[in-house]
C-alpha cells in the first residue's frame, strides 16, 4: 500500500518564513530555516572557518538561538551534501535540536564520522533519502533531486509548502560529464518549473564568472599528464570530502603504476566511508600504509594528503614544517594543490606553499595554474539555465558573499524577473511569503558562535578583544607583595613582560615601571579597597608604558598579602 502525502492548504499556516542563519554574506556556515506557524524544516547545518582575527578559534557555527522556542516545531534537518560547510556544525547543535536528519547515503556516512568523533552518534536519527521520492515534514512535502557538485550524492530540495514550491538548489553546477555519472536533474527541474515555482533559493557563488564551470572530468587529464612527466613522488592535496577528486587521483595512479598512500585522519576516514558505500572504487592493493612508503620507489608513489587549506596540525602543514613522523619533502617532489584557498585561509596556504618550496618541492597551485582545480559551483550560464528551467516568481540568492548575491540578482533581472521579486538578504534576514506574495520583512538577531577546543559559545567579544591585545601588544604583569597588617610594600614590585619587551634589553624601562607601581600603591594611603588599588596600577602603568613605547600591553596587577 503506497503512502499518501499532502501539502496542507493555506488555512493551516498564514505565512511562510525563510531565514538564512548562515550561508548568506559569508559563504560558509550554511543553515536555512523554512517556517510556518506550525512547522519548521532546516536545510543544512554547516561550519565556517575563522578569520585570522579570531585568535585561537577553531571554527564558527550558526547561531540557533532563534530556534530556542521553536524546538517542538522542528520536523527535520534536510542535508544537501557532505561538505563541512553544510554538515560540520551538526556535532555542536544536535544536542540542542533533536530532529531527524534526512540525507543521502554518502552524506549520512560522513555525518556519522563527525558525530562519532564528538561522542554524539547516539543522538542522531537518520532518514536515508532517495532523489525522486517525497518526505512529509509537517506542513512541508520535501522532494530531493539530484545535482552535480564536487562530491557525490549531492541533492537539492523541492520544498512543497502551503504557499507553493520553493526550490533550494544546494551547491550545484550543470556538469555534462561528472566523475560519478550523476548529472543535475534537468528533467525534474523543468517539470517543476512548468507546474509553477514560487521561489528559487539558488547557490550563486560564481555569479561573477561568465560562461560555464569546467567539468570535474577535466582534472583527470591533468593528473594523468603530471604523473607521466614526474620523475619522483606526486603529492596531491585537496578537500578531504572531495571524493570525486580523490577518485581521479587514484585512477591516474593506477594508470601509471603508482601505489597510493592516504595521509591525514580526515582524508583516511572519508575515503573509508566512500569506499564502504561504493562511491569510491579502487583495488585494495593500490593502497600502501604510510609506514611502508620508504619501500616504494619514488616514481611509483602518489601521496593524497589532507590539509589543502593550511589548517594548523593538518598532515600537509606538518609535512611543510618538517614535523611529520613518516614524510619529509625530497628535492623534486611534485606537490599539486587541487583546491583553491577558502577566503580567509589564503595567508596560511601561501605560507605553507613557501615552506614546501624552500624544502625543494615543485609546487603547483591556483595562482600559477588553474589546471588542477575546478569549482563545484555553476557560473553565469548555469545560473541562467537554472532560472530558465525553474521559471520562478521570486529569486532568493543564497550561499554567497553579498556582492555575488547582488550580481545574481542582476542576472535574474536580465531575464525578466522584476527587481521587486529579487529578495536579497544576509544572515538573519527574514523573507516572508503569504497569500499576497513575498517580501523582505525584518531581521532576526544572530551572532557568530565560536568553537574553541571543547567549548562552544564560551568565547565572546571580550575574550577575543583580550586575545587580540595579547597578540598585538603583549602583557605586563605587576606583582606587588604587601604586609597584611601594615599594608606596606615588602619588596620592590616585580615586573614580568611577555610579548611586550625583552626584559634583559629593557632594564631601564622595567626599573621605571617598578617606580610607577610603587607610587601608585603609596598614593592610596591606608589601603582599604584592593580593587581600587589594582585599577590605579593598571591606569598609571598603562599610561606610562604607552608614553615610553607607543604600545598598549595588557596590564595585569597581582597583589599578594603576607
Amino acid at each position: 500500500m503506497s503512502r499518501k502525502f499532502k501539502v496542507p492548504k493555506n488555512n493551516t499556516a498564514n505565512k511562510l518564513r525563510f531565514i538564512p542563519l548562515g550561508g548568506n554574506g559569508q559563504v560558509t556556515k550554511n543553515m536555512f530555516v523554512y517556517e510556518t506557524n506550525t512547522d519548521v524544516v532546516l536545510v543544512d547545518c554547516g561550519m565556517g572557518f575563522p578569520s585570522e582575527m579570531l585568535y585561537g578559534v577553531d571554527m564558527v557555527i550558526p547561531d540557533t538561538s532563534y530556534l530556542d522556542d521553536k524546538r517542538n516545531k522542528i520536523r527535520g534537518f534536510f542535508i544537501t551534501h557532505g561538505h563541512e560547510d553544510h554538515i560540520g556544525a551538526l556535532p555542536y547543535i544536535i544536542d540542542k535540536i533533536t530532529a531527524p536528519i534526512y540525507a543521502t547515503p554518502l552524506t549520512i556516512g560522513l555525518i556519522k564520522v563527525r558525530l562519532k568523533e564528538a561522542g554524539k552518534l547516539h543522538l542522531a536519527n537518520f532518514v536515508q533519502i532517495q532523489p525522486g521520492k517525497k518526505y512529509q515534514a509537517g506542513a512541508f512535502l520535501v522532494e530531493p533531486f539530484r545535482v552535480s557538485h564536487s562530491i557525490p550524492d549531492s541533492v537539492g530540495f523541492a520544498i512543497h509548502s502551503p504557499f507553493g514550491t520553493m526550490i533550494h538548489t544546494g551547491d550545484y553546477k550543470f556538469d555534462p560529464h561528472p566523475v560519478n555519472g550523476w548529472t543535475t536533474d534537468v528533467d525534474r527541474l523543468s517539470q517543476l518549473g512548468r507546474k509553477g515555482v514560487t521561489a528559487l533559493m539558488s547557490d550563486c557563488l560564481r555569479s561573477e564568472k561568465p560562461g560555464a564551470t569546467l567539468s570535474e572530468n577535466t582534472i583527470r587529464v591533468r593528473f594523468d599528464e603530471s604523473m607521466r612527466e614526474a620523475a619522483g613522488r606526486v603529492i596531491i592535496t585537496t578537500f578531504a570530502s572531495n571524493v570525486s577528486r580523490v577518485q581521479q587521483a587514484i585512477d591516474a595512479s593506477l594508470k601509471h603504476g603508482r601505489k597510493v598512500a592516504i595521509i591525514g585522519r580526515s582524508m583516511d576516514q572519508n575515503i573509508q566511508v566512500a569506499s564502504q558505500l561504493g562511491y569510491l572504487k579502487a583495488p585494495n592493493d593500490v593502497f600502501v600504509d604510510v609506514e611502508r612508503i620508504d619501500k616504494i620507489p619514488d616514481k611509483n608513489l602518489t601521496l593524497i594528503v589532507a590539509g589543502s587549506q593550511g589548517q594548523p596540525g593538518s598532515a600537509l602543514s606538518r609535512i611543510a614544517s618538517g614535523d611529520h613522523k613518516y614524510i619529509y619533502i625530497k628535492t623534486g617532489d611534485l606537490i599539486i594543490f587541487s583546491a583553491d584557498p577558502i577566503p580567509g585561509n589564503q595567508d596560511a596556504v601561501y605560507e605553507m606553499i613557501d615552506n614546501l618550496s624552500r624544502l625543494g618541492a615543485i609546487v603547483k597551485y591556483s595562482d600559477i595554474t588553474s589546471d588542477f582545480h575546478v569549482s563545484g559551483h555553476g557560473a553565469q550560464s548555469e545560473l541562467l539555465m537554472m532560472l530558465s528551467l525553474t521559471q520562478p516568481k521570486y529569486v532568493v540568492p543564497i550561499s554567497a558573499m553579498h556582492r555575488q548575491m547582488r550580481q545574481f540578482g542582476e542576472l535574474a533581472q536580465g531575464v525578466g524577473i522584476p527587481l521587486a521579486n529579487i529578495l536579497v538578504v544576509d544572515e538573519g534576514g527574514i523573507i516572508e511569503f503569504d497569500s499576497a506574495g513575498g517580501r523582505v520583512d525584518g531581521q532576526v538577531e544572530t551572532t557568530n558562535v565560536f568553537v574553541d577546543g571543547i567549548g562552544v559559545g564560551d568565547v565572546g567579544s571580550i575574550v577575543l578583544r583580550d586575545r587580540k591585545m595579547l597578540a598585538e601588544e603583549g602583557i605586563v604583569v605587576a606583582i606587588i607583595t604587601i604586609h597584611k597588617r601594615t599594608n606596606k610594600l615588602l619588596d620592590d614590585p616585580e615586573i614580568i613582560s611577555r610579548g611586550f619587551v625583552y626584559m634583559k634589553e629593557s632594564e631601564k624601562l622595567i626599573r621605571q615601571a617598578q617606580e610607577v607601581v610603587r607610587n601608585s600603591v603609596k598614593s592610596n594611603g591606608r589601603i582599604k579597597n584592593w580593587l581600587s588599588v589594582k585599577e590605579k596600577i593598571t591606569s598609571d602603568l598603562g599610561k606610562f608604558l604607552f608614553k615610553k613605547t607607543a604600545r598598549r600591553p595588557m596590564v595585569l596587577p597581582v597583589i599578594v598579602d603576607v
